[in-house]
């Protein structure tokens, strides 16, 4: 018996040596520490990103997933439309009243209407190369300004308030829009893209930041070569990045407490999981989840209904839905990836629709309930597989993200 258990031991300290070799070569193949004269970390950078973003390939994608969706239709009736939706956790035929119901029903309609879609002339209309070029220009010039490689400044408590510059050039785009296009859903085309692909833009440097917060959570930070101090400031600035630019009492709050910032408000993300993670365990949950294995402070591997899955613990299927997001379905590869797609589609496919503005608003923001603070989180779940050595997975995980300017 005593045997056994120093075999077991060995294997268990074997096999976290290994994460943790496989985690500081991850860090230090994505990430580059910026020190001063005195050696110290001052900047954290991306060493692959990207740095100048382009419009043009982002709107063919979405002609194409048009199109492709378009003829996988013509093989799809509504009634398996709807078995997917109710299968991802939204019901079109819900009581009416029931939160989520009226949004579910439209992005199924907006999803169906895809067939009525005139993609190429539509495309075609929204072809005005000079408009588009300026729009990319200036978002550049505004994403420049606050270096896209950077994903933390650890002395500058205000570094990403900066971030403004580019919604003041999302505004801009939206009004010209206006201006350009006067087919009514052509406009929305262009105001789904302009919208979009700022969010996406940012996206790059909150996938990188929630990788960053793996690492911090699982390695040693002199295995990072950070001290604690180092990693507490890189913290700070990861959860500043994330404070709205109207929200003036949070700046003052993280200038103000700048060395605990971060770590109290990524402790507080940490019990929320591990809450998550006990009332799953509890014998009258509803969940019905077993083999339950937390992978860090965002994910869990559980077995459900005989199937592996990777789930969320920080985010809901859906802003109506109190089950978590599924992250990865090992019976079913593809799933995320399709519903990302589908909801991509969706968001265009709506401005087709003839509904009034507050309601194509409304099933809008419940589309990106499903995906958008998902792909972001994701960012952690490469790292867990980094640690692996799951290389396979991790490749996985990158072809879901549904943004094409995050750099693997």
């Amino acid at each position: 018996m005593f045997r056994l258990t120093m075999i077991s031991l060995i294997a268990f300290i074997s096999l976290n040596a290994f994460a943790q070799e496989n985690s500081v070569e991850g860090f230090n193949s994505r990430f580059n520490l910026v020190k001063n004269d005195q050696g110290e970390v001052t900047v954290i950078k991306l060493k692959r990103a990207t740095r100048f973003f382009t419009i043009k390939p982002f709107i063919e994608q979405l002609k194409n997933d048009l199109l492709g969706q378009q003829a996988a239709l013509k093989n799809m009736s509504a009634a398996e439309l709807d078995d997917m939706l109710i299968d991802l956790g939204m019901n079109p035929y819900a009581i009416a009243g029931e939160a989520g119901s009226e949004e579910a029903r439209n992005f199924r309609d907006s999803v169906l209407n895809v067939a009525n879609i005139d993609v190429e002339a539509a495309f075609t209309e929204l072809d005005q190369k000079d408009f588009w070029a300026e729009f990319q220009a200036r978002l550049n010039e505004a994403m420049l300004f606050l270096d896209p490689t950077v994903v933390a400044n650890l002395n500058d408590s205000r570094f990403f308030y900066k971030k403004a510059v580019t919604h003041k050039v999302v505004v801009w785009a939206l009004e010209q829009a206006k201006k350009r296009f006067s087919n009514i859903p052509v406009l929305n085309i262009a105001s789904f893209v302009i919208v979009r692909v700022h969010d996406m833009m940012l996206e790059q440097r909150h996938f990188a930041h929630n990788m960053l917060l793996h690492y911090f959570e699982t390695v040693k930070e002199n295995k990072l070569g950070m001290t604690k101090l180092e990693v507490d400031r890189a913290v700070s600035s990861i959860y500043e990045y994330r404070i709205e630019a109207t929200n003036y009492f949070e700046s003052n709050n993280a200038n103000a407490n700048w060395a605990n910032y971060g770590m109290n408000k990524f402790f507080m993300m940490v019990r929320a999981g591990n809450s998550t993670v006990t009332g799953w365990t509890d014998p009258l949950s509803t969940r019905a989840f077993s083999e339950i294995k937390k992978l860090n402070f965002a994910f869990a591997s559980v077995s459900h209904e005989g199937v592996r899955k990777i789930y969320h613990l920080n985010h809901k299927s859906h802003m109506f839905s109190m089950k978590p997001s599924l992250a990865y379905n090992y019976a079913k590869p593809k799933q995320v990836k399709q519903l990302r797609s589908l909801l991509n589609i969706g968001g265009v496919a709506i401005g087709f629709l003839k509904l009034p503005d507050f309601v194509k608003s409304s099933a809008e923001q419940f589309m990106k309930s499903i995906y958008v603070q998902q792909v972001r989180t994701e960012g952690a779940l490469v790292g867990y597989f980094e640690s692996t050595g799951d290389t396979a997975m991790m490749k996985t995980v990158y072809a879901q993200r549904s943004n094409l300017y995050i750099v693997e």
